[in-house]
């Protein structure tokens, strides 16, 4: 009973954290959701980014502690650490506020939504070929070392997916610049922190892999003296 009652829980914050990534997608593309990072009413620009700044803290403090490796020992760390981001993640879609004072806009830009789309499916499939059962809690076994798909030739391929998608618009307000600027680097600043980790955890293997590959772009062509 206890383990079916687990087995629901990790599923409904699994579906919950796929349908806030899927709501962010929209909610940065100015379509497809109820709320968008430029729609709503407009309040004075200064109250407005105050307001909106609180929502970014809201969000980073609470996904930046459960992230740490002294919590990552807590048997429901991955669960918790999920649920706390798709939770205010929510909160911030519904209580952002708009500053559509515009930073620039390109007519007919389609090749600036492609970017877009092609960030947020590259962040997609990117997570979606990792260890789901240990990303996502099923699974309290350690972690094996595997770098498939575009993880052979750069680290952090979901990170350039998100960069991607955040900025990829061809309208680009203050408001719109004010948030894919913080998540940017509140990202890579996380993944500066989690390299970190993953060099104690992960042992030999991944320190040859972070050798033979770049962060952002491939470091060299691999060879077959490089292995898998």
């Amino acid at each position: 009973m206890f383990r079916a009652m687990g087995w629901l829980i990790h599923a409904f914050t699994y579906l919950l954290a796929v349908g806030a990534f899927v709501y962010l997608v929209g909610f940065s593309m100015n379509r497809y959701t109820f709320s968008t990072v430029d729609s709503g009413l407009q309040l004075p620009r200064w109250e407005a980014l105050l307001r909106d700044v609180v929502l970014l803290l809201l969000f980073a403090l609470p996904h930046s502690l459960l992230a740490r490796r002294v919590v990552k020992r807590f048997r429901w760390q991955k669960t918790v650490y999920l649920f706390a981001t798709a939770t205010t993640l929510i909160v911030l879609f519904v209580k952002w506020e708009p500053i559509p004072n515009p930073v620039w806009f390109f007519r007919d830009a389609w090749w600036m939504d492609a970017i877009g789309w092609s960030g947020w499916l590259l962040a997609l499939y990117a997570a979606a070929i990792l260890n789901h059962a240990h990303t996502f809690g099923w699974s309290t076994k350690p972690a094996r070392f595997a770098a498939p798909g575009p993880y052979r030739w750069v680290r952090h391929p979901q990170m350039i997916g998100v960069t991607l998608g955040l900025w990829g618009t061809r309208e680009m307000t203050q408001g719109h610049l004010l948030f894919a600027a913080a998540l940017t680097i509140y990202a890579w600043i996380g993944v500066w922190l989690e390299e970190r980790d993953l060099k104690r955890d992960l042992g030999p293997g991944y320190l040859a892999w972070r050798k033979r590959t770049g962060a952002l772009l491939p470091r060299r062509r691999l060879t077959l003296a490089d292995g898998p």
